[in-house]
């Protein structure tokens, strides 16, 4: 009967760590992209937005999303949230995955990001509306990213 429950615990893991990986594939996931925003952007959810930013992200990504916050770790630093660079996808979806989960760590061990989720911290509607925020001070969606989000 213990093995039953070992091989349980064993098959979930590897579910849990297939679905995280899947869910941050550095440049972007079509399967994330299509992932819809159900928080319309309006004044209130941006304010919203704002207010969870500045309780939960501000500590590392700075006041202004520059990645230059007073805890933000030197190598690798925090991302600008603000520049036209997103290594795991620009769309509300992929940039949901990442706050929700964290940035991923590299198979290599290379040090890539020291970001953890938000899972457990936040409801999705608080990450939503965190998107929502960041959409604002952020760069627009890229071309490719409107065209699968309208799908």
């Amino acid at each position: 009967m213990r093995w039953v429950a070992a091989l349980f615990s064993l098959v979930f893991a590897v579910a849990l760590a297939t679905t995280v990986v899947d869910a941050q594939k550095r440049g972007g996931d079509p399967k994330l992209a299509a992932r819809k925003n159900p928080v319309p952007s309006s004044p209130a959810s941006i304010n919203l937005g704002r207010a969870l930013y500045m309780k939960n992200c501000r500590h590392c990504h700075g006041l202004r999303a520059k990645g230059d916050g007073p805890l933000a770790p030197k190598n690798p630093s925090p991302a600008d949230l603000t520049d036209a660079k997103w290594d795991h996808g620009s769309s509300d979806g992929e940039i949901f995955a990442v706050i929700w989960n964290g940035a991923p760590t590299p198979a290599a061990g290379k040090k890539e990001s020291e970001m953890k989720g938000m899972k457990g911290t936040l409801t999705e509607k608080d990450v939503w509306q965190v998107v929502n925020y960041i959409r604002s001070i952020g760069p627009a969606p890229a071309p490719a990213a409107k065209a699968a989000a309208k799908k």
